[in-house]
Formats: structure tokens, sequence, C-alpha cells
């Protein structure tokens, strides 16, 4: 009897700890038939997956107002190209990971995430866009960078982060510096802004920087409107400033969403422009069907190179 007592106290215990984990199991799908036409004016076609992955996160609380968890995602685009290891490839290969410890003190990350360089990625109120991962066409591209960062709790709606970040593997910081970023946002009611900054701390004068960053959203009720700013201190290169705007309807089932951007070298005459829309559809919470458009013409050139598909898109 006192034997049984204690089983059952042990598998109480032990039930009482795996209620404070949970984990669980994310990700979408998304084919579309789509035409490309190249600033040079070759013209492609037809369909394929464009884009999908598998998002994992795990938490566990630790009592006492900490919890500790863990988010790792993985891309999967099909069979077309297993072994494929560029950004815009079909194979299968690692999206962000990361693991916290969060509480009342904050929180403190440490990762490797995709970390976006252009201000497209700043302004979110454009709907469905579709410029960044999963067609490598954003403005100012992007770049995966390892990250260790802490964030205030939100006192008011403001909170602040702290990081230094690097490449990749590369077992120290990049390009022989120290790579810090100093961050503030805001979010109360319908209104959201935040800003960066980043000293790239460089040894090599042509990759000594800073970038300044700043955007905001605003939900007007009837849409949904944003703006980004971005200017980058490239050392001895040449520096750069980038603008973007952004604005989506929401319509019943109907999302309609527009992005338009530019980016321009210091002391150019021309900048380079960009636009991306989309009319989306949602057949569901997690299913949407939807018509985008992009076009992107470089700095000076005659011509723009220009995207229009239709997708499917399925979350889960």
């Amino acid at each position: 009897m006192k034997k049984t007592l204690i089983a059952l106290a042990v598998l109480a215990a032990s039930g009482a700890t795996f209620a404070q984990s949970s984990v669980s199991l994310t990700g979408k799908l998304r084919f579309a038939y789509g035409t490309t036409s190249s600033a040079t004016g070759v013209n492609t076609s037809g369909v394929g997956v464009t884009d999908g992955d598998w998002n994992i996160a795990a938490v566990e609380d630790l009592g006492g107002g900490l919890k500790a968890g863990a988010n790792m995602a993985l891309r999967l685009r099909g069979r077309d190209a297993a072994t494929d290891g560029t950004s815009t490839g079909v194979g299968a290969r690692p999206r962000d990971s990361s693991m916290y410890l969060t509480g009342a003190f904050g929180t403190v990350t440490v990762g490797a995430i995709e970390a976006g360089n252009g201000i497209l990625g700043l302004v979110t109120a454009g709907g469905p866009t579709f410029i960044g991962l999963d067609n490598g066409t954003q403005l100012a591209g992007a770049s995966n960078v390892d990250i260790l960062s802490y964030k205030t709790p939100s006192f008011n709606g403001f909170s602040a982060t702290v990081a230094t970040l690097d490449a990749v593997g590369g077992n120290g910081a990049e390009n022989g510096g120290s790579n810090k970023l100093f961050a503030v946002s805001y979010a109360v009611g319908a209104l959201s802004a935040a800003a960066d900054y980043t000293d790239y701390g460089s040894a090599a004068a042509a990759s000594a920087g800073k970038r300044t960053r700043i955007s905001g959203n605003y939900d007007l009720g009837a849409a949904r409107i944003g703006v980004g700013y971005q200017l980058a201190d490239n050392g001895t290169a040449t520096d750069k400033a980038e603008r973007a705007f952004g604005v989506s309807v929401p319509m019943g089932p109907w999302v309609l969403g527009a992005v338009v951007a530019s980016s321009k070298l210091n002391g150019a005459s021309a900048s380079a422009t960009g636009y991306d829309f989309s009319a989306q559809y949602n057949l569901s919470k997690r299913t949407y069907v939807a018509l985008q458009g992009q076009s992107t013409k470089a700095a000076g050139a005659t011509a723009s190179a220009t995207t229009t598909r239709v997708q499917l898109s399925h979350s889960f």
C-alpha cells in the first residue's frame, strides 16, 4: 500500500511537470502560377512552390514567473532541389532558430535569424505582399546573423532592446568587428512604431558603418498604413537611403495591400524603385487565394523587372 501511494505521488508529480511544458507545430505551404519578365525582356512562366515551412515552438514554465522556450523553423519547398542551398531555391534548409529566457526582468534571446537589411521589412502594413524571403528580390536584401539580445519589459507601451550580432557560423563578430544594435519600440492601441541603430564596428574602412531605421504603422479601422525610412552610413563606401510606404484595406473576406519603396545611393541622380501589390481572398482563417504583382527598377535603368502570379496558400 505504501509503495502504491509513493508510485501515485511520483506519477502525479511527473504529470504536473509535463503540464508545465508545451510544444506546438505550425507551418504553411504556398503554390503559385506566375509569369516573370526581366529588365532585359526575358519572359518565363510556370507553376511551383513559392514558400513552405514547419515551425516548432516549445515553452516551459519554470515557476516564479520564469519561462524558457525554443523556436525552430525548417523551410520545406518540395522535392525539386533537395540539395539546394540558395536563398531562392526550393529545397529543405533551416530558417530561424532561437532560445529564450523570459520573466519580470525582460527577455534574453540567443539564436540564428534572418535579418532584413532593407527598408521593406519595416513596413508591415502592406498586407500580403511578397517582396522578401520567397523570391529574394528585396531592394536591399537580407542576411543571416547570429544574435544575442536583451529586451526590457514593456512600460506604458515602450520597450528597448540591445543586441550583439555577427555572421552565422562566424565564431566571432562579422568583418572582424563588434556589431551592436540598439532599438526602441512602442505599441498601444492602433499605433505601433520602432527605431533602431546598428554600429557595425568593422576594422575595415569600406565595411565600417552605421545604420539607422525608423518605422510606424497606424490602424485607421478601414485601412492600415505604414511608413519606413532607413539611412545606411557605409563607411568609405557610398551611403544609401531607403523609403517605403504601405497600405492594406480589409473588405470582408478580401484584403487589398500595396507597398511602394525606393532606394538611393548618396550622390546618385536616380533611385531604385519598386512596388508590390496583392488582392487576397480569404477562403478561411487558414487558406487564401491571391493575385500578386511586383515591379522593381534599378537606378538609371530604362526598364523594370516584373512578376505577376496567382497564389494558393494554406497554413496550419
